[in-house]
């Protein structure tokens, strides 16, 4: 297993001729300009996501939530964390530790390891000066350090129906049952309604069960913990998501983001229901069965009927739209990405950041990303043009003209692929 780092306390010369309060506030303003992260405000952060670890004291998951955190800065690399790591990159400044991370790690909101610890990785840019949302992105991503040690590895299945006509259709109709049973004393027929969207879009996409719990026992379950432990008051952390709910970007691609509303939304429901629901709810379990268990008996809800309680008919008529234009969309990356000519590179131990509100079902061809980074034992990649991976999972794509972003390690080449103008990423042969 590997080690954790320690937590270490600032060392300040007993000097009584400094007041070591004022001797810290001034090191940190120093370098508060010189800096690509503010150390004072990195380390209000770092308090931040203590306090809350310590005041739910294990409540919600059995395990403390707040360990090594690395905050990062991913246009210069600069880090600050709230650990040593073990390789000595980092270096103590004052009660953090400072420094700038290799090419070889993928800059992102993540869990990973590195340099022997396994730490919760945040984008300094997406940290907010306001303390709500600041606690909301934190201790989601903290839960994702520890969710394999709570019986929740992480399990990402893109959902590719979720940019269908239909699928969006009846996930979005969910969404605003979901939102209005937040904010009702009686929530039932708007918990059945949302039930019932639920399950008339899984009939008609079979294999969608499955992919949805995926997704939400991972980034579900991981926005519920940031959104229940954001430090306001159970009816103001309902009605916030029920605002959020309501106000949901519809440009969004949900086929990776879905689970960062729904998640949240049962899980709230979940509490004011059976707030004991988190001991039975495991990883196979479903965010829909667990809430109708603990409702029933609920009322009846014929979908086709009950959507236009809730805008249905405009609403199909603003999808239909969307999906127009979707296509084009699929069409130029197809045209980029499969018609080629291409750079392909195994994705075999490959990690790499994208962002999921983005992401684009390009069906047999696998899924595309506007905008990637890659790092392998092969080097790094970068590109803002497009890639996608393949239905396989065997190989990252690339266009060809985005050779020019990509560094190789010694060891790998590139050579032509079976169409012209095509390249491949291939170990060189040994002699």
């Amino acid at each position: 297993m590997e080690g954790r780092g320690q937590i270490v306390p600032s060392l300040i010369a007993a000097d009584k001729r400094y007041d070591p309060p004022m001797l810290l506030a001034s090191l940190l303003l120093a370098t508060a300009f010189s800096t690509p992260i503010p150390l004072d405000a990195a380390r209000r952060a770092f308090d931040d996501a203590r306090i809350v670890s310590e005041e739910d004291a294990g409540r919600l998951w059995g395990q403390v939530l707040y360990g090594p955190i690395l905050l990062v800065d991913p246009a210069t690399r600069y880090a600050v964390a709230n650990v040593a790591d073990q390789g000595g990159v980092l270096k103590a400044e004052g009660v953090v530790f400072v420094g700038t991370l290799p090419p070889s790690v993928v800059v992102a909101n993540t869990a990973t390891n590195w340099n022997g610890v396994h730490w919760t990785m945040i984008m300094w840019g997406s940290i907010s000066e306001r303390s709500v949302p600041r606690r909301r992105l934190m201790l989601h991503e903290c839960f994702h350090r520890i969710q394999d040690e709570v019986g929740f590895p992480a399990g990402a299945n893109d959902n590719a129906h979720l940019d269908s006509l239909d699928g969006r259709y009846w996930f979005l109709l969910e969404l605003r049952a979901l939102s209005v049973a937040l904010r009702s004393e009686d929530r039932k027929q708007a918990v059945a309604d949302a039930l019932a969207f639920r399950a008339k879009r899984r009939a008609l996409f079979p294999a969608a069960a499955s992919s949805e719990r995926s997704l939400e026992n991972n980034e579900g379950l991981a926005e519920y913990t940031g959104t229940v432990l954001r430090g306001t008051v159970d009816e103001e952390t309902r009605l916030s998501t029920s605002r959020r709910l309501d106000s949901i970007d519809r440009g969004s691609s949900f086929v990776r983001s879905f689970a960062y509303s729904s998640g949240p939304a049962y899980g709230l429901l979940l509490d004011v229901a059976n707030p004991n629901w988190r001991k039975t709810y495991k990883i196979g379990s479903d965010f829909g069965d667990a809430l109708r268990d603990s409702l029933t008996p609920l009322p009846a809800s014929d979908p086709d009927v009950r959507a236009a309680t809730y805008g249905g008919a405009a609403l199909r008529t603003e999808e239909e739209k969307r999906d127009r234009e979707q296509r084009e969309r699929v069409a130029h990356f197809r045209a980029l990405l499969v018609d080629g000519p291409t750079l392909e590179i195994p994705a075999d131990g490959a990690n790499f950041g994208f962002d999921p509100y983005t992401v684009v079902p390009l069906g047999d061809a696998g899924t595309g990303y506007p905008s990637l980074e890659v790092t392998g034992k092969w080097g790094r990649i970068t590109t803002t043009a497009g890639a996608r991976m393949d239905a396989q999972y065997t190989k990252l794509v690339f266009s060809a003209a985005d050779r020019a972003n990509l560094t190789l390690n010694e060891g790998w080449t590139l050579q032509p692929g079976v169409r012209k103008g095509d390249l491949v990423l291939v170990p060189v042969k040994k002699r």
